[in-house]
């Protein structure tokens, strides 16, 4: 039948075009006219048989299927349970926003607010927005198995892109080895000089430029990688390229929205995702690992839990060294300041919120940590305004933290801790104000008007040896095993050991007082 009309309706076409014919007298278009609409005609009728046919069809299936469902009644079956299970079934169509124009203003910043828009929005909806921005999962206040989630998405991701970037680097490195290396490159102005040879340079220095700026963070994603792969009691709560100078990150070791107990560990000089995320989240596991042991014997809090959190949210002052002399001097610049370290805080006093937020039941007793430079940055971040949910600070390596009493950080007295080794050369930046006052008076006002001109250094007291605040130890100690035996603890050295195992692969006393901490035990700490 289709077959028919498509013949019928391709001889009134060409009937059509003959009719536009100047030559055709009055007979042919006569003729033609009398044609197209015997050819017209013929085409209705067809088409009404057809459905004549379809009718009669129709009316035959309808007295079969009414006799068929009579017998169906008559034999005691509901047929229209029968349809129901017999009717094609269709697949769920993803739900849009309700009001994508909604969706698609910047989200809350405050992470109540939107913590409370996150839980009224369906998967689909949240996969929608992680479609329009990659970076969801950095928002505070969202719960931690969906910043994994959204985190890991991102992670994967950016390693697609870099590592493709990586290899077009490669690729244009390989095709103008000498331009890379930069030599040979063609000067506009030269006498002589082929302009085609310039323009060249130029669009290949662009793509150049363009790969090397997309792979440059490729070693800080791989870092997050093998921190967070294969890892299910690992979670990714922050990924960011694209907000500072650096890449940030933070890795939850146990599940920060059911713990009992939730450390938050900011860092300081010289750290990077690259270099420290995966150290880190070491740290934290031992801690978690070393807190739970002294939950289990401790009777009332045996099953407790613990989430231990590396957090390398913020531009960590660098001082590369020699190889990088700018850098360097732009590194102590920052470190011997505290601007980095406010705007650090600003951003951790934030996620502190998210963390009481996306708590689930009674409010988690959480332990904001802070070493060398970070612990500025946590004390700064305890000062900013509201109560962030936080129990007990505790700073060690610290060059101070713009406080001197607990009521300053919004803490209880009691519940501020510190230590500091020996040989830590944090030591200096105390020291080298009474080197300075006691050098001859003229050096000394120059040096001390330098300092104070610049803003240079001044963060307070020494936390490891106010009195307002607990000092705890750090050399060479014993303690129980829980079984009845003991546990020789070694000492802690230089800046870097508190968070460290020992040689013997037990924490050493630092880390043990850290874990005491952070579990809630702070008269098991070591004094």
């Amino acid at each position: 039948m289709e077959a028919q009309l498509q013949q019928l309706d391709d001889q009134i076409g060409e009937a059509l075009e003959l009719e536009k014919n100047i030559h055709l007298t009055p007979a042919d278009l006569s003729a033609l006219d009398a044609l197209i609409s015997a050819l017209e005609g013929q085409a209705i009728e067809d088409t009404r048989a057809a459905l004549g046919q379809l009718e009669s069809l129709r009316n035959g299936y309808s007295d079969t299927l009414q006799r068929s469902l009579a017998n169906l009644r008559t034999e005691g079956y509901d047929p229209a349970a029968i349809q129901a299970l017999d009717a094609p079934q269709v697949p769920a169509q993803p739900e849009p926003p309700p009001d994508r124009s909604a969706l698609s203003q910047p989200l809350p910043e405050d992470p109540r607010q939107f913590a409370d828009l996150w839980g009224r929005l369906t998967p689909e909806q949240r996969d929608w927005l992680y479609s329009q921005d990659h970076n969801i999962g950095n928002h505070d206040g969202m719960p931690a198995v969906d910043r994994d989630h959204y985190n890991r998405l991102a992670l994967a991701d950016e390693l697609r892109r870099s590592q493709s970037a990586v290899a077009q680097a490669d690729a244009l490195r390989a095709q103008h080895p000498d331009w890379a290396a930069g030599k040979n490159i063609p000067h506009p102005n030269t006498p002589g000089a082929i302009f085609d040879d310039r323009l060249a340079y130029e669009a290949w220095q662009r793509q150049y430029d363009t790969a090397r700026n997309e792979a440059r963070y490729l070693p800080d994603l791989q870092a997050v990688d093998r921190a967070v792969k294969d890892s299910s009691d690992r979670k990714l709560l922050l990924l960011d390229t694209k907000k500072g100078r650096q890449a940030r990150a933070a890795i939850a070791v146990g599940d920060p929205d059911t713990a009992t107990h939730v450390s938050v560990t900011a860092p300081g000089l010289n750290t990077t995702v690259r270099g420290s995320i995966g150290g880190m989240t070491e740290e934290a596991t031992n801690l978690r690992t070393e807190a739970l042991r002294q939950l289990r014997f401790t009777p009332g809090h045996e099953h407790d839990s613990v989430s231990a959190i590396a957090w390398i949210g913020y531009d960590a002052p660098q001082v590369p060294g020699w190889d990088d002399v700018g850098a360097s001097i732009a590194g102590i610049w920052g470190v011997s300041h505290d601007d980095v370290a406010k705007a650090g805080a600003h951003d951790l006093a934030r996620f502190y919120d998210g963390l009481g937020v996306a708590h689930q039941g009674a409010p988690a007793h959480l332990t904001a940590i802070g070493h060398s430079y970070g612990s500025l940055t946590t004390g700064l971040a305890l000062q900013e305004p509201g109560n962030h949910g936080v129990s007990d600070a505790l700073f060690y390596g610290s060059p101070g933290i713009e406080a001197s009493t607990p009521r300053q950080l919004h803490l209880n007295t009691g519940h501020v801790y510190a230590m500091e080794t020996p040989d830590d050369p944090i030591q200096w930046t105390y020291d080298s104000k009474a080197i300075v006052h006691n050098l001859p008076s003229g050096l000394a006002q120059l040096l001390g008007f330098g300092a104070d001109a610049t803003g240079t250094g001044d963060f307070g007291l020494n936390p490891a040896t106010n009195p307002n605040f607990t000092q705890l130890a750090t050399g060479p100690a014993t303690v129980s095993d829980g079984h009845g035996g003991t546990l020789s603890l070694e000492g802690a050295h230089g800046h870097s050991d508190y968070p460290r195992q020992g040689n013997n692969n037990l924490p050493r006393t630092t880390g043990y007082n850290i874990a005491a901490i952070v579990a809630g035990l702070g008269d098991k700490a070591i004094r």
